[in-house]
Parts: C-alpha cells; sequence; structure tokens
C-alpha cells in the first residue's frame, strides 16, 4: 500500500454535507416507490463517491472507478433528470467555499488544483465588467454561465489536492506539472483573428465529435493507457482547429479544456513510468473529471461566438497556452 496507516478525509464535513443534498436528489421513480429495494442508481453512485472520501487507506483500482463513474455522472449525463440540480448543489457549495477562504490563504503547493480554478474565477470575474461595458451588458448570460461551471468545480478541487498532497509527501510529483498560470494569458482586448458561429449543422458536428471523444478517451483512461489518451487528445485538437478554420470561429475552451486532458495523459504516462504505476488510478480519476466536463464546458464557446463576431474576445482571451502536444 502507498499510504498506511492514513486517513485521508476521515468524517470531512463538505463530503458529509454534498453526500446528503445528493441524497435528496432521487428520481422520479424512487420518489413512487421509495423503499430500499428501490435505491437510486444516480444517488448511489454519488453516495459511493462521497464515502470513499472517509478513512480510505490508498487511492486504488475501486477508488479509481467510483470517482471517474461520478464525474461521468455530474458532467456528462445531461440526459439525466436531476443533471441540473446536481450542479447546481455544487455550484452552491463551490460559492461558499470561495466567498469563505481568501485567495491569501490558499497554498498553491497544497493545493494547485484549487488555486488553478480560483485563479480563472478571479481573472473571469475581472473581465467581466470589461466585457459587460464593451457589450452593454450582452455578455453577462456567458460569464455567469462560465463561472457557475467553474464554481461547480471547487467543491471537487480539494478532494484531488488532498490525495495529491499525500502522494507528494511519499517523494511522487503528482500535479506538479499539469496546470498552467493565468498570469500569461492575452489582454482582454486583443483582436480576434476569427469572428465567425457555428451554424446548426456545425453544432450538431460537435457535440457529434466530443461524444465520440468522450467515450474512446475515457475508455482508455479506464485502462490506464495514457498513451492512447495523448494520441486521442492530439487527433481532437487538429479535428478542432480545423471545425474553427472551415467556420471561421473559435473554439477556445473546448480545446482548452481537450490540451488539458493531453498534458495530463502525458504527466500520467511519465509518473507511471518513474514511480511503478502507483499513480495510475489517481492520474484515470483525473483526466476523467476533465473529459466528463468538455461537451458542457463547450456550451460557453458557443454562447461567446456571437460576442465574437462583434469582435469581443470573451472566453478566447482569457485562457492561457497549454503546452500540449
Amino acid at each position: 500500500m502507498l499510504f498506511v496507516g492514513s486517513s485521508v478525509l476521515a468524517q470531512d464535513p463538505i463530503a458529509n454535507n454534498l453526500r446528503e443534498q445528493f441524497m435528496q436528489l432521487s428520481s422520479f421513480e424512487q420518489l413512487q416507490d421509495p423503499s430500499p429495494e428501490k435505491f437510486d442508481a444516480a444517488a448511489a453512485r454519488a453516495v459511493s463517491f462521497f464515502d470513499s472520501q472517509q478513512n480510505s487507506e490508498e487511492f486504488n483500482e475501486t477508488t479509481a472507478e467510483i470517482w471517474s463513474g461520478f464525474f461521468e455522472l455530474t458532467f456528462a449525463r445531461d440526459d439525466d433528470e436531476n443533471f441540473s440540480r446536481r450542479l447546481e448543489v455544487l455550484q452552491a457549495e463551490g460559492q461558499r467555499q470561495h466567498a469563505a477562504i481568501p485567495p491569501e490563504a490558499i497554498d498553491h503547493e497544497q493545493k494547485p488544483f484549487t488555486v488553478h480554478v480560483r485563479e480563472a474565477l478571479e481573472v473571469n470575474r475581472a473581465r467581466r465588467q470589461y466585457y459587460e461595458r464593451i457589450s452593454n451588458g450582452a455578455t453577462r448570460k456567458v460569464s455567469l454561465l462560465y463561472t457557475s461551471l467553474e464554481y461547480s468545480l471547487l467543491p471537487l478541487t480539494s478532494f484531488f489536492d488532498r490525495w495529491a498532497h499525500k502522494y507528494r509527501r511519499a517523494g511522487i510529483p503528482v500535479l506538479r506539472d499539469d496546470f498552467v498560470p493565468m498570469a500569461n494569458i492575452s489582454s482582454a482586448d486583443k483582436p480576434l483573428l476569427r469572428r465567425g458561429m457555428l451554424d446548426r449543422a456545425g453544432r450538431r458536428e460537435l457535440r457529434k465529435m466530443l461524444r465520440a471523444w468522450q467515450w474512446k478517451s475515457g475508455l482508455a483512461a479506464s485502462r490506464k493507457d495514457f498513451l492512447k489518451v495523448q494520441l486521442l487528445a492530439l487527433n481532437a485538437v487538429h479535428d478542432l482547429r480545423q471545425m474553427e478554420l472551415r467556420h471561421n470561429c473559435n473554439l477556445a475552451l473546448t480545446i482548452h479544456f481537450v490540451e488539458s486532458v493531453g498534458l495530463a495523459a502525458r504527466n500520467a504516462d511519465r509518473l507511471s513510468q518513474q514511480y511503478a504505476k502507483r499513480t495510475d488510478n489517481f492520474y484515470r480519476a483525473f483526466i476523467a473529471i476533465q473529459i466528463s466536463g468538455v461537451r458542457l464546458f463547450s456550451k460557453v464557446d458557443l454562447q461567446a461566438q456571437p460576442f465574437h463576431r462583434a469582435g469581443i474576445g470573451i472566453i478566447v482571451n482569457d485562457l492561457p497556452a497549454i503546452p500540449f502536444p
């Protein structure tokens, strides 16, 4: 075992609180028959995820399976009746955490995932006023959608950070090279190279492409075939860039997510070789949360495109370049 005699999140209040809220999101079938035998499958998946935070000694195969399944349910299953409600629960908790903890109180070394999301939130909140001013308030919905989705990640980043800290204490540099600082993003008023929009057929093509990529990449990640994940990300970035050129549009956030998956897979492969596969299960889950969110976050790109037509660089100018490939 990697962490003998350790307890990661024993009686963690955040996990317990979220567990209770997710338990209340019953399906219609369960409301009709609330007997234990009819326990809602989605609720069971959520309960398993939050229970995995308690007194766990090792990030093993079962943990990776549970976490990956929960992320797929929460961020990719938009056909589920409680999809929006689950996001709202996470968003509310993320907002609470963000307001309760000042930026200076967060250790960048201890919480790299949380710091990255919070830095992105701060950039978007700071630039929101500029974009709203030059659009007469029209960009407000884009900013709100983006920040809402970022808030929904915050309750989960802390779980990754705590596990990553345990790896680093064991001398394994998990999550050290997986995030790019926000300091080097473009200025908000940088002129755009492309100002077009995806038409209805283009949007269908994008959804189809991302669904296929999510399925293939999720399967490769579940097998811990990190080289395959990298190749799939490389191909997806190429296809998305070609789509941008054909439609003269921007898909910056979608590409950002796919590149981030590729970078994580590259780091996962390197650490797997250096540390005898001891990081494989952790990186399977870390890659899974990003894969699961790609299609959801791509909606931000689509909502931003009408403003790109007006020359407003929202989203495009707000993302750092990721060193992948």
